[in-house]
This record gives structure tokens, C-alpha cells and sequence, in this order.
């Protein structure tokens, strides 16, 4: 169920820009510029940019459930995991691991 969830939500992504561009090609929508650098950008427009762009998406249900789930817990357990998080250590590192899938 979940490849299908995942793959409706690519459909509906990919259905978003094309319509999208269509409106902006109708002259119905002006195009989204991208973010001046050095000029802290607006959140809510840099999220439409990287939305128009492909590189975020709205989350899936069950990312939002997690993410609920996280907000709920205590700031203690929440501060015990990300220490943990961050004391972990791979070996070989993750950029290795990542170049020799790569190969």
C-alpha cells in the first residue's frame, strides 16, 4: 500500500507543476522567481519556488503522522535521541557508502 500511496503523490506532484506551468504559459500566473542571494527570502515564497522547481513536496500521511509523533514527545526525549543521533559513527562513512553504491 505504501509504493502506492508513494506513487499517487508523485502523479499529484507532477500533475501540480504541470498545471502550474500551463497557467503560467495561459498568462494566468506570473512565474515564480527564485530567491535573490544575499536577501533573506520570504518563507512562504521560497517554499512555492522550491515547490515549482520539484525539490520539496507536501508530505505524505504518514511522514505528518511521524512528525506528529515526534512534536508530541517530551523536549528531554527529544534532546536524548538527537545527542544519540549525533554520537553515532559509521564506518565506513556514509559519503563512502554513497560513492561505492555509486560504482
Amino acid at each position: 500500500m505504501e509504493a502506492v500511496e508513494r506513487e499517487l503523490l508523485e502523479i499529484r506532484t507532477r500533475l501540480d507543476r504541470l498545471e502550474q506551468r500551463v497557467r503560467q504559459l495561459a498568462g494566468e500566473e506570473v512565474e515564480i522567481s527564485p530567491p535573490t542571494p544575499g536577501i533573506p527570502p520570504d518563507p512562504q515564497r521560497l517554499l512555492a519556488w522550491l515547490r515549482a522547481q520539484g525539490l520539496i513536496r507536501e508530505p505524505t500521511p504518514e511522514e505528518r503522522r511521524l512528525a506528529e509523533e515526534w512534536d508530541a514527545l517530551p523536549e528531554e526525549e527529544k534532546e536524548a535521541h538527537i545527542r544519540l543521533m549525533h554520537s553515532l559513527v559509521l564506518d565506513p562513512p556514509l559519503s563512502q557508502i554513497i560513492i561505492d553504491n555509486r560504482r
